[in-house]
């Protein structure tokens, strides 16, 4: 959720306003909920995750019926192939996707100038212990509730923003931890610059759009 927040960037599609911060975060899960948001567990990540893919539909599959069904029917219908299987993981798109790497799939589109922002996010608290702890302390349980309204609002609503302003304070940290041979001292301080003038101010990407449209 905070990763939408602080980097939701279209507020505005076609030139007209689409009433949320970030528009792609909410469009792209309301196209198929079998196949996006959070499928998380604290206890049992890992059969958490198998049971979404078993049960998001197999669209690369043939329709039985005029419906497509789930990879765990194919199952018990015919012998499908672990390439099949394979092919199959590839149409899921929760906002953390594994594939032999975590794809994390939540940030909007920022201008190039910004692209060190969502990298010193995500690395400073996934690579740095101490800040990995602190923020899985801040943060707690995803929640996907809190995922769809921060894509609606951004960082309009004071609580997210009190958490992210927090959150992006524990990722710099992390990276400054992590230290100049793993995340150049620069784009740190690019970081710290988006972070300074968006995060900090309660304010996204998205809010400069439509602050743009209003003048016009």
């Amino acid at each position: 959720p905070y990763m939408v927040a602080i980097f939701a960037n279209s507020a505005v599609y076609a030139g007209a306003e689409t009433g949320c911060s970030s528009a792609r975060a909410t469009v792209w899960r309301a196209l198929d909920p079998a196949r996006t948001g959070l499928p998380w567990s604290g206890v049992r990540p890992v059969e958490r995750y198998l049971e979404f893919a078993l049960t998001a539909p197999a669209i690369l599959l043939p329709a039985v019926g005029g419906e497509q069904v789930s990879f765990a029917e194919w199952l018990d219908r015919a012998q499908v192939t672990t390439h099949e299987w394979h092919d199959h993981l590839t149409t899921l798109f929760p906002e953390v996707r594994p594939r032999g790497h975590f794809e994390l799939r939540s940030a909007d589109a920022v201008s190039p100038q910004w692209y060190a922002a969502p990298i010193a996010l995500a690395v400073g608290i996934t690579y740095d212990s101490r800040a990995l702890r602190a923020a899985a302390d801040l943060l707690g349980a995803p929640d996907l509730g809190l995922l769809e309204h921060a894509g609606r609002v951004g960082l309009r609503d004071p609580s997210i923003a009190r958490t992210a302003a927090d959150l992006v304070q524990i990722a710099l940290e992390g990276c400054e931890g992590l230290g100049p041979a793993y995340f150049n001292p620069s784009d740190v301080e690019q970081a710290r610059t988006f972070f300074e003038q968006y995060t900090h101010r309660g304010r996204c990407p998205a809010d400069d759009v439509s602050s743009a449209e209003v003048a016009a």
